[in-house]
This record gives structure tokens, sequence and C-alpha cells, in this order.
């Protein structure tokens, strides 16, 4: 699941970001129309943007092997939460009843129009998260689907998911499901569970001082020995953590920082890094966004008016399971940037073990290294933070 659509996306992603199938495969291409006017031009906007999408993702590499072009979808469109009309991107057969759109709105994709199905994948929907499924058969074939509206499509406010990076993010899961080998010591707390990760002022503060570090990402003129030297910084603080993970009980790998967190930095972590990636070359708005929108030391307080942590269980649902989409991420790019092929991550490889491996850090480095960070004047800022955050009733 997603970011921020902070409001939705989270929410989703409760219920629905595991044991994804992959979609892809081949498409029927309909007779080919003259123009025709089937698409609104909110409808047109999404065509565009899911097929400049398709065009970043292969043209960028932003994955090898991630075929989202050829995805099937089904895009269903909504108003005051009914369903108006729907639409087929790359149909897997001559669907009866469906119209083939022209050149003139399709925006070169293969889309037809289909409102026979809507309302059977709305239902879908409605029994899910409400928002997108996968595996909605359309003549016997599976279709991802999604709902979209006004919102999602005309972004006015960066911190808003759209619907085109919900789509990719999620249908990259289920690319994940079909490619991605399960780590060894993988295992996600269910979601009533996460009250059990550990959350010590010390482990808090050390997140935080990760996400400070992390916080300018990406930034596109960062040189590969500048990427590797903060993706140092990503290791030492991990590799603190892990070793003061008060639930690894025969050794860091049995705890639920190993265990949990660090599998969501790959799964969550590699899926946010491609719908941030295209969001930033898609939509204008977007163009400076961050894997980390938050202010790390500040989360307890109104950021454009919305305060990110208010409650415990919102200190406990971020610190246990939404800040390793942003860490994730970040550590991703920065392999990426630094050299490595983060293919080699569809292995079952976390980016922290990534990342040892391909740093190779001697122990007196690591010392250094987290020394030199506890001296930074944002530690105690770090520290403090933590205090107040966990203080949070």
């Amino acid at each position: 699941m997603k970011k921020k659509l902070l409001v939705t996306s989270f929410i989703v992603c409760l219920t629905a970001c595991n044991d994804k199938k992959d979609e892809s495969t081949t498409a029927i291409t309909p007779t080919n129309p003259g123009p025709t006017e089937l698409a609104t031009e909110l409808d047109e906007t999404l065509l565009k943007q899911i097929k400049k999408t398709m065009d970043l993702v292969e043209a960028d590499k932003l994955w090898q092997g991630y075929d989202y072009k050829s995805v099937p979808q089904y895009f269903i469109r909504r108003e005051n939460n009914n369903p108006v009309t729907a639409f087929v991107i790359n149909p897997q057969s001559n669907i009866e009843h469906a119209i083939k759109l022209g050149d003139n709105e399709s925006h070169g994709l293969n889309v037809v129009q289909l409102e026979e199905s809507m309302i059977n994948a709305v239902d879908k929907l409605k029994a899910g998260n409400d928002l997108y499924d996968y595996d909605f058969k359309i003549d016997g074939k599976e279709y991802y689907i999604q709902a979209y509206t006004k919102n999602s499509v005309d972004i006015k406010n960066p911190m808003i998911t759209s619907a085109f990076s919900l789509a990719v993010h999620e249908v990259f899961h289920a690319y994940q499901g079909k490619n991605f080998k399960s780590p060894t010591h993988y295992e996600q707390l269910a979601f009533d569970k996460f009250d059990t990760y550990p959350l010590t002022d010390e482990l808090v503060s050390l997140q935080l001082m990760l996400m400070e570090l992390l916080k300018g990402f990406p930034e596109e003129s960062i040189t590969q020995p500048a990427a590797k030297e903060a993706l140092k910084k990503y290791y030492v603080i991990i590799n603190e953590m892990l070793k003061l993970d008060p639930t690894a009980h025969s050794g860091y790998k049995t705890g639920l920082i190993y265990k949990h967190g660090l599998g969501q930095e790959l799964f969550e972590g590699s899926a946010l890094y491609i719908d941030q990636m295209v969001s930033r070359k898609v939509l204008a708005i977007t163009s400076e966004n961050k894997f980390i929108y938050s202010a790390p030391f500040k989360m307890d307080q109104a950021i454009d008016g919305y305060v990110p942590l208010t409650t415990k269980k919102d200190v406990i649902d971020y610190f246990a399971f939404n800040v390793f989409y942003y860490t994730g991420s970040s550590a991703i790019w920065l392999l990426q940037r630094a050299g490595y092929d983060i293919k080699n991550l569809e292995q079952g490889i976390y980016p922290f073990d990534a990342a040892k491996g391909y740093l190779a850090l001697s122990e007196v480095e690591e010392i250094n290294l987290l020394s030199e960070l506890k001296l930074d004047a944002r530690w105690p800022k770090a520290m403090v933070a933590a205090k107040r955050y966990n203080a949070i009733d």
C-alpha cells in the first residue's frame, strides 16, 4: 500500500497489501475505431497519467522485469461514491459490450470503455478496502481494479496520493508476489499486534535520527560517493537498532526489528520507491516530493494543517509500520545510486543486508561513524522528540 493519501492509503494498506499475484499477460487489441467521445476530460487526464507512468517505468528502468505497461487494469470512476463509467486498459479478450476508445481519447493506450462490469467491480471493492483489488474477472481473465475520483486525478496537494501512483504501487505488489523470494526470517506483524513492536526511547531516537538524515532524498544531483556515505549512515543506525532490540532472543535476526521492520522496508519500501520516482516526473506539483515528507522532530505539531501523531495508536502505527515505507524507499534509492543492482533484492535480501554486504564496513568503522552521528547536533533533538512521542496518551 501507499503513503499519504494518508487519510486513505494507510487505512487501505492495513487491509490489502499482501499476497498479490502478477497481473501481466497478453492484451487483445480490438478493431481500431475512428474518433470517439466516450471519455471526459477527467478520464483522459487519468489515461494520459497512466500512459506516462508506463513509459517512465520502462524508459527509466526503475525495476528490471516490472512490465507495468502490459498489466491488465480496470478503472472505475466514481461521483458521490457511485460508479459512473469505467475503462479497461490492456483487455485480455474481445469483451462483449466493450467500446474501444479512438486515438483521440486513448492517448497511446489499448483501452476500452466497459460499464457493464463496473457494478460488480465496485461490489468487490466494497468487500475489501473500497479502493483497489486484484483478480477481478472479466471474460474469465483477471484484472487489477481501482476506483478513481476527481480528487485522485486532479491533484491540488502534493501530499495526496494520485490514482496513477497508487496503481503503479499496488500492481508492483503483484509483481513482488510472483518474483520476490520470501526472506528467511521475514514475519509481518498482524495489524492488531503492532503494540508488541519495540519502541523504547532509544530505538525511537535512532529511528528519528535516521529519518532526519534521509529526509532530503531523492536528490538527483547526488554523486555515487555521496550516496555511499549516506548509505553508511543508514546501515550503522539500523545496525545499532538491531543490537538494542529487546524482542531478539537468539541473535538479531530473531527480533521484530529484523523480521518485521526490515521486511517492510523491502516490500513496502520498494513499492514506494517505484511510485515516488514516477510521481516526481508525471506531475509538476509532486516534482519535488521526497520519500520522507514529515519533519521528524515535529510530528506532534501541525504540518500543513495535519498533525501526524496525536494519539498513542498514531505513534505505534507510525513507528511499527508506516515509517518503513519511507526509510525503505530511501535506502533502496541510495543503494541504486551507490551502484548496487537493486534487482538483487528480489532474492529476499533486505536493503539493510544489501548495504551491509555492499559497503563491507569494518567494526571499527561502524563504531566510529555511530559515535560521530551521536555527536551531531541533531541527535539530542531526536532524543527529546522520542521521549515526547512516547509520552503521548
